[in-house]
């Protein structure tokens, strides 16, 4: 017998890590009932934990708002959504500030700063509960539905507004600490008809050749350390000594002084996650800054190029997510908001250019949620969700439970992994191998996942993550195939160039019967590259074949 837990709040926030975290109280701070679920545990779950560096926009110390945002849309090759850009240097400092209230930097585990400053703030946790899908009724999002790691129960949240904040999503790769991040959020969302983007541009964080599946060399002290003593301040100091436009490898933030040449030791175009491969570089996993991940091209056969990123299946940081349709981080479902690497606010464009924007990022993003959906709730009431519409979404979550016979997740998971991992199709792209990967996905999609089978809790929970990532992988290699051009960590070898005429556009995906429907979302005019600037000093930065592409291809 499965019984049931129905909770009411004004707020409800999917997800623990730092945008989770910023949402919850400061939505607490405007006198509302939070309720924050967490798939984990807060502050030891998703990748907030390891967090190496908190970088926040200072004016005094890295030049005007106008020449860093102009950098970074310069090193994002354009696709910068201005907007968060522009509230990341409003904020940032601020959310440090509360930060560095909180205690956090220094020698502290994360969690003992985190924890403490959500619990006494008066948020409602809820923890080691897994959210399946959102509530929907008279299109509006009006809560969300689980179930927890323990006992045989089914949570109910009903919530005037909801901020997703569930992090990103890889293929439970090797070497990365991101094997809870499955896309929950993202599928979700995508379920209730919202819009996805950034799905075809790829992270770059790697483990080493050397170790292919281990990167704790580099990562595994923040269990213990959290962001490291001073980090924060070292950031800052490092943009002292360099000018801002050194954080792009620009000077000065202008296209026309972009150099070529200037690249770090190996011939790895600077700040890029490249490898050597057909005589050129290839957007792929790179080693530690500033170590590319390919020392030359005598090691272009190296086992990075078959066996992929440590990271395989997450976007750039803040690239996918769901699509804001304003600067409050709203989706188009009213009702849902996101924050973090939840939100498509694709900040940095097509490349992580600022080493620890990411964290900052999501805690201004989290801010920005909070004062949105604080703004929609007033005045509402608690929807009265009928029992019919939860004991259809019940029967949805425990499905898997009723199968006596069908596949484990386990196992459809390793398909999966052997369809999408190869470097070969997720960063190294062409038509053809996308397509024969998506024929695999559909088949996984179609045949495997309507008879998923699960004996207790955690295998619930890894049946609902199974099923998500089939999803993310289906919208990465529809949006991969859709954008035929080569932009930042986004390479396709059958169009090694960029295409400004056709591509200065952004990848919406959202449900339509049943189908993905992809949307291009042009650039406004006013955040584009000067046309009269030649194709070459716009992008100084080569791809495998990109010249000899453009000298047959003529734009």
């Amino acid at each position: 017998m499965i019984s049931e837990t129905i909770l009411e709040t004004d707020i409800l926030v999917i997800g623990g890590g730092m945008a989770g975290i910023f949402a919850a109280v400061k939505s607490k701070e405007k006198g509302l009932d939070v309720v924050l679920v967490d798939k984990g545990t807060v502050g030891r779950s998703g990748l907030s934990p390891f967090a190496r560096g908190f970088h926040y926009f200072d004016e005094k110390v890295l030049g005007t708002k106008e020449d860093f945002i102009e950098g970074s849309s310069i090193f994002g090759e354009y696709l910068n959504n201005r907007t968060y850009l522009k509230g990341y240097c409003d904020r940032s400092k601020a959310a440090y500030e509360d930060l560095a209230s909180w205690g956090l930097f220094g020698k502290i585990k994360y969690a003992d700063a985190i924890l403490p400053a959500v619990k006494k703030a008066g948020v409602h946790i809820i923890k080691r509960t897994m959210i399946t899908d959102l509530i929907v009724q008279d299109n509006k999002v009006v809560g969300a539905v689980g179930f927890p790691m323990e006992g045989n129960r089914f949570i109910v949240v009903k919530a005037k507004a909801v901020i997703m904040c569930a992090g990103a999503g890889a293929f439970k790769p090797s070497g990365f600490p991101v094997s809870s991040l499955t896309s929950d959020g993202d599928a979700m969302a995508y379920r209730v008809g919202a819009e996805i983007s950034g799905k075809e541009f790829v992270d770059t964080h790697d483990a080493t050749m050397k170790d292919p599946a281990d990167c704790w060399k580099g990562w595994g002290t923040h269990w213990s350390d959290g962001i490291q003593p001073g980090w924060a301040e070292l950031e800052r100091n490092l943009s002292l000594e360099r000018p801002m436009g050194k954080i792009f490898d620009i000077e000065p933030c202008r296209p026309e002084l972009i150099k070529p040449e200037k690249i770090e030791a190996g011939g790895a175009p600077a700040g890029r996650g490249f490898t050597y491969h057909n005589g050129g570089w290839a957007p792929m996993p790179r080693a530690p800054y500033p170590k590319p991940a390919m020392p030359g091209p005598d090691q272009s056969k190296g086992p990075v190029e078959t066996t992929g990123s440590a990271t395989a299946g997450l976007s750039v940081h803040k690239a996918e997510g769901i699509w804001p349709v304003d600067d409050k981080c709203s989706s188009n479902i009213p009702g849902l908001f996101a924050a973090g690497d939840a939100l498509g606010s694709i900040m940095f464009g097509t490349v992580y250019s600022v080493g620890g924007g990411s964290v900052s990022g999501s805690a201004v993003q989290g801010v920005m949620a909070s004062e949105g959906a604080a703004e929609y709730v007033k005045n509402m009431e608690i929807p009265d969700i009928p029992k019919a519409d939860l004991e259809k979404l019940k029967k949805l979550t425990f499905e898997p439970r009723e199968r006596a016979k069908g596949y484990s997740p386990a196992w459809v998971t390793r398909i999966l992994q052997n369809a999408m991992i190869p470097a070969f199709v997720l960063y190294i792209k062409t038509e053809e191998r996308l397509k024969a990967a998506l024929t695999t996905v559909e088949h996984l999609r179609d045949q495997y996942l309507p008879k998923l089978t699960a004996k207790e809790p955690h295998d619930l929970r890894l049946a609902h993550e199974t099923k998500n990532m089939i999803l993310n992988a289906e919208m990465k290699l529809r949006a991969s195939l859709l954008r035929t051009e080569s932009r930042g960590n986004h390479f396709r070898e059958d169009y090694p160039a960029r295409d400004d005429e056709n591509w200065l556009a952004w990848i919406t995906i959202k449900d339509e019967g049943g189908k993905m429907k992809l949307t291009k979302v042009p650039v406004p005019e006013e955040w584009r590259p000067d046309p009269s600037i030649p194709y070459e000093e716009r992008y100084p930065f080569r791809f495998p074949g990109e010249l000899e592409f453009l000298g047959k291809n003529s734009r």
